[in-house]
């Protein structure tokens, strides 16, 4: 049996795959608003729209 970190009730596996998730979070929001950019460059107001609804949805 592993050893809990010093502090904490969780596993390392389990602190492992919370950092998994946020650092895969935070690249989906990053591509996201990197899009909505684009949108706005463009000037394509309903890809714009849907863009902020989507990063809405998951912030």
């Amino acid at each position: 049996m592993e050893k809990q970190l010093p502090g904490t009730s969780l596993e390392p596996e389990e602190i492992a795959e919370m950092v998994l998730k946020k650092a895969l979070s935070d690249y989906r929001k990053a591509q996201i608003e990197k899009a909505i950019d684009d949108s706005l460059k463009n000037r394509d107001k309903d890809e714009f729209i849907r863009l902020t609804e989507l990063l809405k949805s998951i912030s």
